[in-house]
């Protein structure tokens, strides 16, 4: 137990030693540059995360542009589709026309 309390004595000693040697104005420049170094690594990781969002936001938008394209070309193969089916039904209908026409000649 005299080791311990010895050590804890040793340790006090030594802080109030090197507070003694280098001041109290060093032992806050040194915690100010700590607080500094905190800070610039949350601007980091804060211009980081803007740039992320950035990225995000620019896909998210050529992606709405490219959906709507989509639709526009959807919309647009559904008319080429109900065109496409209004032709086979005349077609469909002039060749029963024509088939009912020969049967009643024969």
């Amino acid at each position: 137990m005299d080791k311990v309390n010895s050590l804890k004595m040793d340790d006090h000693s030594l802080l109030i030693a090197l507070i003694s040697a280098l001041g109290i104005k060093e032992i806050w420049n040194i915690i100010k540059q700590k607080i500094d170094i905190g800070d610039k690594r949350e601007q980091r990781q804060d211009s980081l995360q803007a740039q992320v969002i950035m990225q995000l936001k620019d896909k998210i938008e050529s992606l709405e542009s490219r959906i709507d394209v989509l639709i526009q070309e959807n919309t647009q193969l559904r008319e080429k589709l109900a065109r496409v089916e209004e032709r086979l039904i005349l077609n469909a209908k002039k060749k029963v026309n024509r088939k009912i026409k020969r049967d009643e000649e024969n």
